[in-house]
């Protein structure tokens, strides 16, 4: 009789790791997985800023998560690339990621003083920027419709602000290097469109053009509304930069934010259903923005459109209380007529603010805002501004504080610096600096030669009235930015002066020549 051999527990032992040994080699991960989601007990949060174009395919792919598997969420904010690129500038709160239609807003952002952005990002959606035409018979191909001698009524948005239409304008200016006078050739193209361009790109469908350029997620859009009458799409016949929906993680994102964030891209880049959305798939080799035509581009544009950015600098020191002869009015009330007469120089799209100075107008700060940053037009409607500048004819006191407030205002316009327009710093004074506890001029030099930047120019016009104005002090100043100074030894002559000067500054070539 055989009798049956006992298993001894070592053998029973080692059956059990063996076991276990080929449940963790066959379905480690799917254990690991089980056993990292029973410890996410907190998951981190991640904040989408967006721009509304690829904001609700971001938003279904960021549903459709598992949150305690992946131990993170996202979250997902609908924003105006510019808003977005308003608060980096500002240090204000940020998202952990940033998404806007384009490449263009992230140089932009960093050209504007948000200088930790990334100047480039991975596409996760893209648009091709093509042209709207109502009557095909009008041309074939973009050469055509928006080429030299074109025949069509072209519109087109601020391209500073809109990356399809920035594309339209790198395609006219294209066509135009291979005319015998390129630069003239250039002018022509694009003079017809930036007469009366739109603020907004939405509003492009609403007026009475011929062609204009626009993403293919907005025309699908708008030829999918009832009632809207459908436009023809026309590709460019050769490569232009179209929406590209950067992903960038912001570097103020926290070490989860980020590893969420990254989780989050990979997700998006293996299968996010876009058609559903107007979308494509990104195509990593579609032509990009060469930076150095882009600035120059948009430099044409801001000499033609003469749209600006100007801070203006107005001096409220006692001394402008003084009666001006042959007036019977002060030099602070001819200030205020001539910066009010100003505004007519500038297009509706300019964008101006206001400070004022004398010597520690705010606490020990020799300076204070009036009115903020706004467009001419919005100031002209509300009719707040002008208010506001009328109202400082009463608050006139204290010494010249100019040295101080120069290099503060200069600082201020640098940081808010706008590509596509005419940056300037306007400063308005009828004396010379009088404050003892201020930096001294050669400081105050040598400042502002840190601050110059010739890819970002921003002049100082210095505008000086009366007998006690230095104009050697002033022409220091704003040589060493570029600028000018203009005075005038009668104040009753500020009115006139200071429309030169700003006449002068603003006509950019070809459209005119510096004097």
């Amino acid at each position: 009789m055989v009798r049956p051999r006992r298993v001894t527990a070592p053998v029973v032992g080692l059956s059990v790791l063996l076991v276990l040994s080929i449940v963790a080699w066959i379905g480690g991960d799917a254990v690991i997985d089980r056993l990292n989601a029973a410890r996410c007990t907190n998951p981190a949060t991640v904040l989408i800023t967006a721009a509304p174009a690829v904001a609700p395919a971001l938003t279904e792919a960021a549903d459709g998560l598992d949150v305690t598997g992946d131990c993170y969420r996202v979250e997902i904010r609908a924003e105006s690339a510019r808003e977005t690129m308003t608060r980096l500038v500002n240090g204000q709160e940020s998202p952990s990621v940033w998404v806007p239609e384009s490449t263009m807003w992230l140089r932009q952002a960093r050209d504007s003083g948000a200088w930790r952005v990334p100047e480039s990002g991975i596409s996760v959606a893209q648009s091709p920027v093509l042209l709207a035409v109502k009557d095909p018979a009008k041309g074939k191909n973009w050469r055509e419709l928006i080429g030299p001698g074109a025949k069509a009524v072209a519109g087109i948005a601020d391209p500073a602000k809109d990356p399809a239409s920035l594309s339209a304008l790198l395609a006219m200016r294209g066509f135009a290097s291979g005319e015998k006078d390129p630069a003239a050739a250039t002018v022509a193209a694009i003079r017809p469109v930036s007469a009366d361009y739109a603020e907004q790109a939405d509003d492009l469908f609403n007026r009475p053009l011929d062609v204009f350029p626009t993403s293919q997620q907005a025309l699908n859009r708008h030829n999918s509304t009832p009632g809207a009458t459908r436009l023809a799409a026309v590709a460019p016949e050769n490569p232009v930069p179209p929406l590209d929906f950067p992903y960038v993680v912001l570097p103020d994102a926290g070490e989860q934010q980020r590893a969420g964030a990254e989780k989050f891209l990979a997700r998006l880049r293996s299968g996010t259903n876009l058609d559903k959305f107007g979308l494509r798939v990104p195509d990593d080799k579609a032509v990009g923005l060469d930076q150095a035509f882009v600035d120059e581009t948009l430099r044409v544009w801001a000499g033609l459109t003469l749209t600006a950015r100007v801070l203006g600098v107005l001096d409220v020191s006692g001394s402008m209380n003084q009666i001006v002869p042959r007036t019977g009015t002060t030099r602070m009330a001819l200030a205020v007529a001539a910066a009010e007469r100003g505004l007519g120089l500038f297009k509706p799209g300019t964008q101006i603010g206001l400070w004022k100075f004398s010597t520690k107008l705010d606490g020990d700060k020799d300076y204070k805002e009036i009115i903020p940053f706004a467009s001419v037009k919005d100031h002209l409607a509300n009719g707040k501004a002008v208010a506001a500048v009328r109202a400082t004819r009463a608050t006139a006191n204290g010494s010249t504080g100019l040295y101080d407030t120069t290099l503060a205002a200069y600082q201020e316009a640098r940081k808010n610096w706008e590509l596509g327009r005419i940056n300037i710093v306007a400063i308005m004074t009828d004396g010379r600096n009088e404050d003892p506890d201020s930096i001294s001029q050669q400081k105050l030099l040598e400042e502002l030669g840190k601050l110059q930047d010739k890819r970002r120019p921003l002049p100082v016009i210095a505008i000086g009235m009366g007998p006690d104005v230095d104009v050697d002090e002033l022409t220091k100043i704003a040589e060493a930015t570029g600028g000018r100074a203009f005075t005038t030894v009668d104040p009753a002559g500020i009115s006139d002066i200071f429309a030169q000067a700003l006449s002068t500054m603003l006509c950019q070539p070809p459209a005119c020549r510096p004097q």
